[in-house]
């Protein structure tokens, strides 16, 4: 039997921050890697940072983990739950 691989990976937002009239949201990248040979399975797992949000009177922008700016709207494409947790620490956004 030949090997398998597969891989998810996806991007999660981590719990709310306040501080102040600033909410920072970190987003996450999850994957997971698995595979199965004939006569084993292995399993390898990691966490990272991918994005910092920032909401803050000015505005909502995210930044990578270099420091550049990453588009909001393929973040809230990949991140559905992201404009839910940012209203909920801050009503008018």
């Amino acid at each position: 039997m030949a090997e398998r691989a597969r891989l998810d990976e996806r991007l999660r937002a981590g719990a709310p921050l306040r501080v102040g009239t600033v909410t920072l949201l970190v987003i996450e990248r999850a994957v997971v890697r698995s595979y199965v040979g004939a006569s084993w399975v292995g399993i390898c797992t990691a966490m990272e940072p991918y994005a910092l949000v920032v909401c803050d009177p000015g505005g909502v922008r995210a930044l990578n983990v270099e420091g550049s700016t990453v588009k909001l709207d393929d973040l809230r494409k990949r991140v559905p739950e992201m404009d839910v947790l940012l209203r909920i620490e801050n009503p008018h956004v």
